[in-house]
């Protein structure tokens, strides 16, 4: 792997970063041998608005990759080497929204290369491949893209699509990746990391195939699913 290759570490917020979430991106740090750029995005109302911030700060430091890291995910200290190491202009990973049951944030496919609708497929149906596989759409929370790709889109490269009754269309890492695929470009996931996102628990999977959803008997001991009870330090 080229060292000389500059990355940009854009962490988004609009509050306290998690502690976990610390200690995750300093492992990262530690582990790479690749030269970082650490942006912490605060100024901003939305989210869109923050990743687009941390675009523009990547541009003036002219880093070539834009690793995204949102302030309540867990990430193995490898996660960017072996993102980049895949080659892909835009890659992200399996992460699940704060949700019961667990819900991807991937859009995958079926065979057709067509939106796989959760509702309409069993959960076996809809399991994520662990390993490199096409996707329609990633969540930015954690995902690396290269540089170049926001030089060829149209700004905004990250916007919230609304209906015109006020209801939301698309979310902003959906809408990037539409734009994206528009102008060629393929979205790839990487299912083999394992990620966390942080709630009253952190939301992830550990096992290949499971339908289990917690009881309220049992939220202070880990979980098949894997949902571990976790305990907020913020006041």
């Amino acid at each position: 792997m080229n060292k000389d290759i500059k990355v940009s570490l854009a962490i988004v917020t609009n509050r306290l970063i998690q502690p976990q979430t610390v200690k995750c991106l300093l492992n990262l740090v530690n582990q790479t041998k690749l030269k970082l750029h650490i942006i912490i995005s605060q100024e901003h109302y939305t989210t869109a608005q923050g990743r687009i911030y941390c675009v523009v700060q990547a541009m003036k430091n002219k880093s070539d990759w834009i690793l995204y890291c949102d302030d309540d995910m867990i990430l193995e200290k490898d996660t960017l080497d072996r993102l980049l190491a895949h080659g892909k202009e835009i890659v992200g990973v399996n992460s699940y929204s704060r949700t019961l049951p667990l819900s991807t944030t991937l859009m995958m496919t079926n065979d057709k290369g067509e939106y796989k609708d959760p509702s309409k497929h069993t959960e076996w149906e809809m399991r994520v491949p662990e390993e490199l596989f096409e996707v329609l759409a990633i969540g930015t929370g954690v995902a690396l893209i290269k540089m170049e790709v926001f030089e060829k889109l149209k700004k905004p490269w990250f916007k919230f699509e609304m209906h015109p009754d006020g209801w939301m269309k698309q979310g902003e890492d959906a809408w990037f990746c539409s734009q994206a695929r528009k102008a060629g470009y393929k979205i790839w996931a990487d299912g083999s990391l394992k990620i966390g996102h942080i709630g009253s628990y952190i939301y992830q999977k550990s096992e290949e195939f499971t339908t289990f959803v917690p009881s309220v008997e049992r939220t202070n001991s880990p979980m098949v699913g894997e949902m571990v009870k976790f305990e907020s330090t913020n006041i």
